[in-house]
């Protein structure tokens, strides 16, 4: 088992999320950055859906009763094991009664660490990812015991990977028209995808909120249908870009939709992070 010596900034248990109830209101949940979820587990030949954890800003401090392999991926992060400097993408054995202490990070802001088997956390609705008003909590508390299973591995030491994304600094993010785009006046459209956008204090696991506003003559809409990667304008000019944990429906025009690519890349940046719209065609 581990033990959560302290939390960390925003520290969760994530999976691939919850399929299939949306039509009961339920959101996806899951990774926020997809890409490093499903390498942490491929690294470790852990099943795809296999529950880790989502570090976010600061990671926490941890401590193992019980022999196991970790490996962490995405943000580039300051991580100590026993008090030396642990790397991502290579698998790290772990042993009883070993300490790792995950610190800041430095570019991008969430780091995944999954460990040999996956987190044995009870399932709800047929996830294991934490989700306010889903589960007891949204993320993970001191004092908090996680099971594990203790299973075989051969660890190959010395390899190490580099993320297969491109640098998290990339200020491009690719989306697709969204239903309502085409209602929108062409000057507006024009200044959607040229303008740079920052992102707000405002902005979680269940949306981003952009500083820069667009004035529009959008007219008001019933609810509808939304997806994590949709972007709406709001009345005032607002941008909402949705997330992982985002609302099944929503009453704001869906200007965007960003591909699963954009996503992840979204999933790394915070506050003060600028970006641009690069619209794309699904041909």
């Amino acid at each position: 088992m581990i033990e959560i010596l302290n939390s960390g900034w925003y520290t969760s248990i994530q999976d691939q999320g919850r399929m299939g109830m949306q039509e009961y209101g339920i959101p996806y949940s899951g990774a926020m950055d997809m890409n490093s979820f499903n390498w942490a587990n491929k690294l470790l030949n852990n099943p795809l859906n296999a529950a880790l954890l989502e570090m976010t800003i600061k990671g926490p401090k941890l401590k193992f009763h019980i022999e196991t392999i970790i490996v962490f991926t995405g943000a580039q992060m300051d991580i100590k094991h026993n008090g030396n400097k642990a790397s991502l993408y290579s698998p790290i054995l772990i042993k009883k009664n070993d300490v790792l202490e995950c610190g800041a990070c430095k570019e991008g802001c969430r780091t995944y660490m999954s460990v040999l088997g996956g987190l044995q956390t009870e399932r709800i609705l047929s996830s294991r990812s934490q989700c306010d008003h889903i589960t007891k909590s949204g993320h993970i508390n001191k004092n908090t015991i996680l099971q594990i299973k203790k299973k075989s591995f051969e660890l190959n030491k010395g390899v190490t990977l580099k993320s297969p994304l491109p640098s998290y600094i990339t200020k491009e993010i690719e989306v697709f028209k969204g239903p309502e785009f085409d209602l929108l006046e062409s000057v507006t459209q024009l200044k959607i995808v040229t303008q740079t956008f920052t992102i707000s204090h405002l902005n979680n696991r269940m949306a981003y909120q952009l500083e820069e506003k667009i004035i529009h003559k959008l007219p008001e809409m019933w609810t509808t249908a939304v997806l994590p990667g949709t972007v709406q304008l709001t009345p005032s000019g607002t941008l909402i870009v949705l997330m992982r944990d985002a609302q099944v429906t929503g009453g704001y025009p869906r200007i965007l939709q960003l591909s699963n690519h954009a996503l992840n890349i979204l999933a790394q940046k915070s506050t003060r992070n600028v970006l641009h719209f690069k619209l794309k065609s699904f041909e």
